[in-house]
C-alpha cells in the first residue's frame, strides 16, 4: 500500500482486490451474489469495492466514511456485538480490527453467530512476534502468532492460514511484498512467525 498516515486516509481499493482474492481463491468462486459484512469499515472504501457485486453491510464505532456513501447498509456499533440476525452473511471481512477490540472472544464468536452456514471470514491481523510489524506502540491487544489459531479454534472455527501464499505469489493475490516470489514456498511457512501480519480464512468448525 502506498502512503502511510492514518488508515482512514488510505485509498483502499487496492487492498479490497487483495481480500477479493483471497476469498475467491478460498472459496473456488467468485465473491458475487452474496451477503457480506465489513467490521471496522474506516472510511468505506472496502465496503464502497464489496457493495458492487453483493449484498453488503458494514460496522464502525464512529462514521468516517468518504463518498459514495450509497449501496450499502451502515451501522454505528458500540462494541463488539453485531446488530444483526443469526446466520445473515455468507462472508465476513474483520481487517485488522481483532488488536482494537476490548473482548477479542466476544468478536470472533459474534461473527461466527451472524456467519452463514456454509460462509466463511476473512481475517487479517498484525504480528506481535514480528521484528518488522509497524505501529501499534503500547497496544497489547496485538496478538503473536502461535497465539492466533489457538484463538480462533477456540471460538468454533477452522482455520486455514494465507500469508504464505499471498506472499510467495503477489501477482495472483494483488500483494505488496515483490521479494517474497522469490523465495522457496517452504522457506515462507517457516519464516510466518516472522510476518508483520497474517491473513486467515475461518470458517465454521463441524
Amino acid at each position: 500500500m502506498k502512503g502511510r498516515g492514518p488508515v482512514v486516509k488510505l485509498d483502499r481499493r487496492e487492498k479490497a482486490r487483495m481480500i477479493d482474492l483471497v476469498v475467491a481463491d478460498f472459496r473456488k468462486a467468485e465473491t458475487a451474489g452474496l451477503q457480506t459484512l465489513d467490521i471496522g469499515c474506516g472510511n468505506g472504501g472496502i465496503s464502497t469495492y464489496f457493495s458492487g457485486r453483493n449484498r453488503h453491510a458494514s460496522v464502525d464505532i464512529a462514521d468516517q466514511r468518504k463518498p459514495p456513501l450509497d449501496g450499502y447498509e451502515f451501522k454505528l456499533t458500540r462494541d463488539e456485538t453485531l446488530p444483526f440476525e443469526d446466520g445473515r452473511f455468507d462472508l465476513v471481512i474483520s481487517n485488522h480490527v481483532i488488536e482494537h477490540v476490548e473482548d477479542q472472544m466476544k468478536h470472533l464468536t459474534e461473527i461466527r453467530r451472524v456467519l452463514a452456514p456454509g460462509g466463511c471470514v476473512y481475517l487479517a491481523t498484525p504480528n506481535k512476534s514480528s521484528p518488522i510489524m509497524e505501529g501499534h506502540v503500547g497496544n497489547e491487544r496485538v496478538l503473536k502468532y502461535r497465539a492466533m489459531a489457538p484463538l480462533f479454534r477456540r471460538a468454533g472455527f477452522d482455520v486455514a492460514e494465507y500469508g504464505a501464499r499471498v506472499a510467495h505469489d503477489p501477482a495472483a493475490f494483488n500483494g505488496e511484498v515483490a521479494w517474497a516470489r522469490h523465495v522457496p514456498f517452504w522457506m515462507l511457512q517457516l519464516m510466518r512467525p516472522l510476518f508483520p501480519s497474517h491473513i486467515f480464512m475461518l470458517t465454521r468448525a463441524s
